[in-house]
């Protein structure tokens, strides 16, 4: 009986919606540009920078028709030479800045990809690329 103890604790977990581990760049790297979302066609906007004091990024949903799909911003993703940096966005809606500690070692003039998850109305998430940027210089 005891050998089937950690089988049985697999299938709970499973069945209770255990959550996945953080995204792989890869992953990150292969999010679509635009997504369609209800018949309007949403992108990314993304402003990173960096300072001696930190990084951050501003980021906002973008559509050609008024008023926006219901998305919200869940999470940024920066995806540079060096790594990784990320940070949670919670009820931010289609727009927010966030700023955190730079363990990325992202540098100002450094090509970057951001990537946001999004939480759509049914909760379901979706993944959204910006355009390849670089990083600014905070003041």
């Amino acid at each position: 009986m005891k050998r089937f103890v950690p089988a049985l604790l697999g299938l709970w977990l499973a069945a209770c919606g255990a959550q996945p581990g953080p995204p792989q760049v890869g992953d990150l790297l292969s999010a679509p540009t635009a997504l369609n979302v209800n018949g309007q066609m949403v992108t990314v906007g993304a402003v990173p920078a960096a300072s001696a004091q930190g990084f951050g990024v501003r980021v906002q949903l973008n559509s050609a028709r008024r008023p926006l799909p219901p998305v919200q911003l869940d999470g940024v993703f920066v995806v540079g030479g060096e790594g990784l940096w990320k940070a949670p966005i919670r009820g931010a809606g289609t727009q927010a800045a966030v700023w955190g500690r730079n363990a990325a070692g992202l540098q100002a003039g450094e090509p970057v990809q951001v990537v946001v998850r999004l939480r759509d109305d049914r909760g379901r998430v979706l993944w959204l690329r910006g355009p390849q940027t670089r990083v600014g210089q905070a003041p």
